[in-house]
């Protein structure tokens, strides 16, 4: 089940990220800041997934003007390949259509293999930043679901 983060999911969002996120930090010599993750929870829309009433996943959306960015998405490694990542997509996609958006963004670190699955759900690379490929899935005459 998808659901709107409190503060109290907080430490267990850190947690994913900096687990999930460790290895590509290090071969990008980009070094953790929990001050700044802190902050980044604060400023974004959170939402993680229950599965069994165990905290399994989370996605970290901004909304601007003309399109929604996710800052994150991060599955726990023992459930990745079950849908939940697509899960948490459509729901992005969903919230970004209810505000007549144009666009859903994201940036993946490049050689991230998770770069394949954006792909696969129709995200498109429009740029590179640094170490990052910036993506984007254009909503306007898209499919209601990414998967599609």
């Amino acid at each position: 089940m998808i659901s709107a983060a409190s503060s109290l999911d907080y430490p267990f969002i850190e947690k994913v990220t900096r687990q999930n996120m460790a290895y590509h930090y290090a071969q990008h010599r980009i070094e953790w800041n929990d001050a700044a993750c802190s902050t980044g929870l604060a400023a974004t829309d959170n939402y993680v997934v229950l599965d069994g009433g165990e905290r399994v996943a989370v996605i970290r959306l901004s909304f601007g003007q003309h399109h929604l960015y996710i800052n994150d998405l991060q599955v726990i490694p023992r459930v990745q390949r079950n849908g939940i990542g697509t899960r948490l997509l459509d729901h992005a996609i969903s919230l970004a259509r209810a505000r007549n958006l144009d666009a859903v963004r994201l940036c993946v670190f490049n050689g991230n293999s998770a770069k394949k699955f954006y792909e696969k759900l129709g995200f498109d690379p429009v740029g590179e930043q640094g170490c990052v490929l910036r993506m984007e899935h254009k909503l306007n005459g898209a499919a209601a679901h990414v998967g599609t």
